[in-house]
C-alpha cells in the first residue's frame, strides 16, 4: 500500500516537472512582452512616491508601505504565488524583531518584503546604492548599506539604533545567495547585534525562491514560494555562548522547513 502511494505521488511530481517546462517558453514570453516594462514602471512609480512622500511616511511609522505594495505587485506580475505560514501565530504587532531568513534568490526581498507585514529595514549590498532610483529610495527610507571595508562598530552601531526606535530589521545570515538552494554557512554578525541589543530573532524559511531563477539562469521560471515564520529565538545573556546558541537554533529552525537541505 505504501509502495503504491510512493509510486503516485513520483507520477504526480514528473508530470508537474512536465508541465513546468512545457509553460516555460509561455512564461518566458509573457516576461519579454509585458511582465518586464511593468516592472520597471513599477520601480520608477515606488521610487517616486518614496522621494516625494518618504519623510511624511517617516513621521507615520509608514515609510514602508509604498515598497511593500510594489513587492506584493511584482509577486503578482510574474505569477509567483506565495503561501505563509505561522506568521500571525508568532509575529506579535507590537514588537520588533530582527527578521533573519536564508537567501535562495533575488525574489527573497521581495517575498521577505510583501509578506512580513511588518515595518523592518534591510542590511544591504552598497552596490544596490547605484542602481538608479531604488538605490536613492533605499537610503531615504533608513535602510543600512555595507561593504567590507564597513567597519563593524558603526554597522553595530545603527543595528541597535534602529532596534531601539521600535523598528524591526530584515538579515541573511549567510550573507549572500546560495549557490545551490542548500542552506549555506551562517555568519555571526546577525547574532552579535541581538546579542548587543537584547531582540528577538524570528527564524524565516524561504523555499522555493531559488528555483525562480537558478544559478546560470536569466530567465525567471515560474515557482511557488513558501515563507514559513518559527518560534521567536530570545537573547539569554551577552556573552559568546548566547551568541552560538541564537546562531544554532536559528539555523536548525529555517533548515527544518526546507526541502533541499
Amino acid at each position: 500500500m505504501s509502495s503504491a502511494i510512493s509510486q503516485h505521488i513520483t507520477n504526480i511530481k514528473k508530470n508537474y516537472s512536465m508541465l513546468r517546462k512545457i509553460l516555460h517558453p509561455f512564461y518566458v514570453l509573457y516576461q519579454v512582452l509585458f511582465a518586464w516594462w511593468v516592472a520597471i514602471i513599477l520601480v520608477a512609480i515606488t521610487s517616486i512616491c518614496i522621494s516625494l512622500f518618504g519623510r511624511y511616511l517617516k513621521v507615520k511609522n509608514g515609510d514602508h508601505i509604498p515598497a511593500v505594495i510594489w513587492c506584493k505587485l511584482t509577486c503578482w506580475l510574474f505569477l509567483i504565488p506565495v503561501k505563509v505560514v505561522d506568521r500571525d501565530k508568532y509575529v506579535q504587532k507590537d514588537k520588533n524583531y530582527i527578521f533573519a531568513a536564508n537567501h535562495q534568490g533575488m525574489f527573497d526581498i521581495f517575498v521577505m518584503y510583501g509578506y512580513v507585514e511588518k515595518r523592518f529595514k534591510w542590511i544591504m549590498k552598497d552596490t544596490l546604492r547605484k542602481i538608479p532610483l531604488l538605490g536613492k529610495a533605499c537610503a531615504d527610507t533608513g535602510h543600512i548599506f555595507v561593504n567590507r571595508s564597513t567597519p563593524q562598530k558603526d554597522l553595530l552601531r545603527k543595528s541597535i539604533n534602529i532596534l531601539k526606535n521600535g523598528i524591526s530589521m530584515g538579515i541573511f545570515p549567510e550573507g549572500t545567495r546560495c549557490k545551490d538552494g542548500k542552506l549555506g554557512t551562517f555568519k555571526k554578525g546577525t547574532f552579535v547585534i541581538a546579542n548587543m541589543a537584547q531582540a528577538t530573532i524570528i527564524p524565516v524559511t524561504i523555499d522555493g525562491s531559488y528555483d525562480i531563477l537558478p544559478k546560470g539562469c536569466k530567465c525567471l521560471h515560474w515557482s511557488p514560494v513558501t515563507l514559513t515564520f518559527h518560534a521567536p529565538v530570545e537573547c539569554k545573556g551577552r556573552d559568546s555562548e548566547n551568541v552560538d546558541r541564537m546562531m544554532e537554533e536559528t539555523r536548525v529552525a529555517i533548515a527544518s522547513a526546507l526541502k533541499n537541505k
